[in-house]
């Protein structure tokens, strides 16, 4: 990124000046071979920088991310590292747990219209003790009744069955059943949700490492920038002041890279994080180019506001959720205003049963009716039809408010986009800029027609360009995704 100066700039070699008094000159640190180029060659975003955290000051172990999970690989593409969140987000196993409750709800519905079969059983013994009765005319005579011995024995089946209700029954397995798709919908916005948080993770993850190669390279080029210097001061090239300008750089790139090695710790552990694994865990992101200046513009193509709102309203599932809640209330509030109608049940018997002294003589028995249940006076139809009303008015207006966000975050996220997009093409167009002023700038210190603080501007608009495009890249990368997410399309 920052070129290296020539060793001399002129062939004279006049004797340096003594340093003043009270300013030391450092002894030049042994100037690492680097080819001259405008571009640095940074690392594979997956790899980690050999660098002590922090690069600067007191070393802090333990504090980065360190513990190896070894049923997750190192190393993960955004679809395996989606893959991990959706196995172990715990967002995801609560919105099943809501599945099974909803799947229970209809279950329990639909058992209104079912039979209710009942099988009884019973046995008795009953024994009553002899008796006497008054027999003659003076009353005191008289004979003695033997005592009574009998067993019952019976065996029976009773049915239940719904004959008519005026469809009550009916709308609320109806209801049931839009809840049902409700929660299937909300778990399929759920896996959305998880992707989408994945993705923003990951991508913040893989800017942070570029920056920190950034900010890395930026310091080992000011280092070798300020050696030089160093170097021709002591052939009498440069000026005190000229060593100094020449630290100020190496300072600040140290400051910079310190701080930007906290942002990249955070974001690895965010991105642990939103893979449901411990934020200790090494995790590292693959670019999905081979260099971070391949880029490959978005293949997403840039609709209309119309046509995406359109595309959103049939793909969001939290919208379609919103809507078969609006359907669930709706059957809930006839099933309701349906407690006024009578209720006819049909009922049936079949059994065997002995009563007699040994229990041994047994008898079929059967028998067949309907029941009506008229609703003269029922004191809860009436708040049962309120509530179903309230539940009614706060669905359609959840609903509104849903239909009212799609049109909000579909508006926001494609003018990112677009603006993202742009901002790419800007940063790419500042680099090659800045790169080229630099290599002029260089060209006129070897002549020695410009000054270092001249040239350090131009190695420090360079670098300014180059995190930029950084930003720009992964900023766009992010963009996409929050536009996927806000139609429905992300997974």
């Amino acid at each position: 990124m920052l070129l290296p100066l020539a060793a001399s700039r002129a062939t004279a070699q006049p004797t340096p000046s003594p340093a003043p008094s009270g300013l030391a000159v450092p002894t030049p640190a042994p100037v690492p071979t680097i080819a001259p180029s405008a571009i640095p060659t940074l690392p594979p975003a997956s790899s980690t920088l050999s660098l002590p955290y922090p690069a600067v000051g007191t070393p802090a172990p333990g504090v980065t991310a360190s513990a190896v999970n070894p049923a997750v690989p190192q190393t993960v593409t955004l679809r395996q590292a989606i893959l991990i969140a959706v196995a172990r987000s715990p967002l995801l196993a609560s919105a099943r747990g809501d599945l099974q409750l909803a799947k229970a709800g209809l279950d329990l519905a639909r058992a209104g219209i079912l039979p209710n079969i009942n099988g009884t059983a019973s046995t008795s013994h009953s024994h009553a003790e002899p008796g006497s009765r008054s027999n003659g005319n003076n009353g005191f005579g008289g004979s003695f009744t033997s005592s009574t011995e009998l067993t019952s024995n019976n065996l029976s089946a009773n049915l239940t069955q719904l004959l008519f209700d005026g469809g009550r029954v009916f709308s609320e397995i109806k209801s049931a059943s839009a809840s049902q798709v409700s929660s299937l919908d909300t778990y399929e916005r759920d896996l959305q949700t998880v992707a989408f948080n994945v993705a923003t993770a990951y991508y913040s993850a893989l800017s942070a490492q570029r920056t920190t190669a950034v900010d890395n390279e930026t310091l080992t080029q000011d280092q070798v920038q300020l050696n030089l210097v160093i170097a021709q001061y002591h052939a009498g090239q440069a000026s005190l002041v000229d060593v100094a300008t020449a630290e100020l750089p190496v300072s600040q790139a140290r400051v910079a890279l310190v701080q930007q090695q906290g942002v990249e710790a955070g974001a690895q552990a965010a991105l642990a994080n939103a893979m449901g694994l411990d934020a200790n865990t090494v995790v590292r992101p693959a670019d999905d180019a081979s260099s971070y200046q391949q880029v490959i513009a978005t293949a997403i193509a840039i609709p209309t506001y119309d046509k995406a709102v359109s595309q959103a309203y049939l793909l969001r599932p939290d919208l379609a959720s919103a809507a078969q809640t609006v359907k669930a209330a709706q059957y809930s509030l006839h099933a309701a205003r349906l407690g006024y109608v009578p209720t006819v049940n049909g009922t049936t018997s079949y059994g065997v049963g002995s009563t007699d002294v040994s229990g041994g003589s047994f008898a079929n028995t059967w028998s067949i009716g309907a029941n009506l249940t008229l609703p003269l006076f029922n004191p809860t139809i009436r708040p049962n039809i309120e509530t179903a009303q309230g539940n009614l008015a706060k669905a359609v207006a959840a609903y509104q408010t849903a239909q009212l966000g799609v049109q909000l975050n579909v508006k926001q996220t494609l003018t990112a986009l677009i603006s993202a997009r742009a901002a790419l093409d800007a940063t790419q167009v500042s680099y090659n800029e800045a790169a080229t002023v630099l290599r002029a700038t260089q060209a006129q210190y070897r002549a020695g027609v410009t000054t270092l603080p001249l040239l350090l501007n131009a190695q420090v608009q360079l670098t300014t360009a180059l995190v930029n495009e950084v930003n720009a890249i992964y900023s766009l990368r992010q963009a996409e995704q929050a536009f996927l997410y806000a139609t429905g399309q992300n997974i």
